[in-house]
């Protein structure tokens, strides 16, 4: 890929987890502020409250982001429980549901494919703007990874359906912090010999199944975390 795509992904991709973390990092500092204030016993468990709950999103989103975006992402095989808890707890801050039905839903995976698996979450969440649940379908070769996203509304952005299939130059340019998730998980899914699939029933709006079927094992030059 030509040096300037992977720049503007990596710059996207920054800028969607520094938005991220604004409003988590914001919360702990106007908590701080109120301690510094003198409160009363009842502004002080509330303020305490807040930077305990920030601190613990702000938190829960790094380490998700630092294993689906970062070389991090590709040392986690084997590793189904912190897998699933770093699902959780960053699908909570999404406002979603994980369903997980298998504690090794992922022991079968092609080696790498747990990163794609963390941002493929990232994206069904992004598809349900009012919430709802996502659920990982336990991993067969035949069938591939499967994740899907039901909610009152579960719907990709038109942006984000267009980003899937951004290769070239102005494809990559068009895309937006918004939109880069999807790119970069196709991008992903490319990688591993595989292709991301999103599909939906035109007459259910309730429901959105990601797929990428075909998958191989893939582990990249390992860099910096």
């Amino acid at each position: 890929m030509d040096i300037e795509i992977e720049l503007r992904i990596a710059e996207l991709l920054a800028s969607r987890l520094c938005h991220d973390l604004v409003s988590p990092v914001g919360a702990v500092n106007n908590g701080m502020e109120l301690l510094e204030e003198e409160p009363n016993e009842e502004i002080l468990a509330d303020a305490v409250s807040l930077v305990s709950n920030s601190a613990r999103q702000a938190s829960a989103l790094l380490q998700f982001y630092r294993l689906a975006y970062g070389q991090a992402g590709y040392r986690i095989e084997g590793e189904a429980e912190l897998l699933r808890r770093l699902a959780t707890e960053y699908l909570k801050s999404q406002k979603a549901k994980l369903v997980w039905p298998s504690p090794e839903i992922h022991e079968a995976l092609p080696e790498g494919a747990a990163k794609l698996l963390l941002n493929v979450l990232a994206l069904a969440a992004e598809a349900l703007p009012r919430g709802g649940a996502v659920e990982v379908t336990p991993f067969l070769p035949e069938r591939g990874l499967e994740v899907t996203a039901r909610g009152s509304v579960a719907k990709l952005r038109p942006e984000s359906r267009a980003a899937l299939a951004a290769e070239q130059a102005d494809a990559i340019a068009a895309l937006t912090p918004r939109s880069v998730q999807a790119c970069f998980t196709a991008l992903l899914a490319r990688r591993m010999g595989g292709r991301l699939e999103v599909s939906d029933d035109p007459n259910e709006h309730e429901l959105l199944v990601f797929r990428v079927p075909a998958l191989r094992g893939n582990v990249p030059g390992r860099g910096c975390e």
